[in-house]
């Protein structure tokens, strides 16, 4: 058996999903709405600063509003939403609960995105080990016969 049960059928069939979804053309308009939710709950400045304490390390619900300078049950309101995109996720110790970032793609996303911002805010080239564009697609066939001489 290997590693975490990849030769199991779910596995197999879940890892054929992903490589779906992410070599497809298009997405799906699903998909779309889905990824534009991700992208607007990190648009909001306070979520923002919240989502970037959680990369650090977990915070209680308190200290994320201290940091984010505002009440604690705003800040409540906001990992609330957070957490129903699974941006964010919290474990319970005793009575107190404590946030962190979902998962390590979503530290991903956000370091990437204060990378963009480094590069905006200080014209800093592309990285020259990561694709800067994607694919040109080839001229649109016009039809004419002119075009074939």
């Amino acid at each position: 058996m290997t590693k975490h049960g990849e030769d199991h059928p779910y596995h197999s069939h879940v890892a054929a999903a992903v490589t779906a979804l992410l070599e497809a053309d298009q997405l799906t308009p699903e998909c779309a709405v889905q990824v534009a939710q991700i992208f607007q709950a990190l648009a909001d400045p306070t979520r923002a600063r919240i989502v970037y304490a959680l990369t650090r390390r977990e915070h209680h619900v308190n200290d994320l509003a201290q940091i984010a300078g505002i009440s604690p049950s705003a800040a409540s309101h906001h990992l609330r939403s957070l957490r129903d995109l699974r941006i964010v996720r919290y474990r319970r110790q005793g009575s107190h609960v404590f946030y962190t970032v979902d998962d390590a793609h979503v530290a991903a996303l956000f370091r990437e995105a204060v990378h963009h911002l480094a590069h905006v805010l200080f014209a800093l080239p592309d990285h020259p080990d990561l694709p800067t564009q994607p694919a040109q697609s080839a001229p649109p066939n016009t039809g004419s016969h002119a075009d074939a001489a």
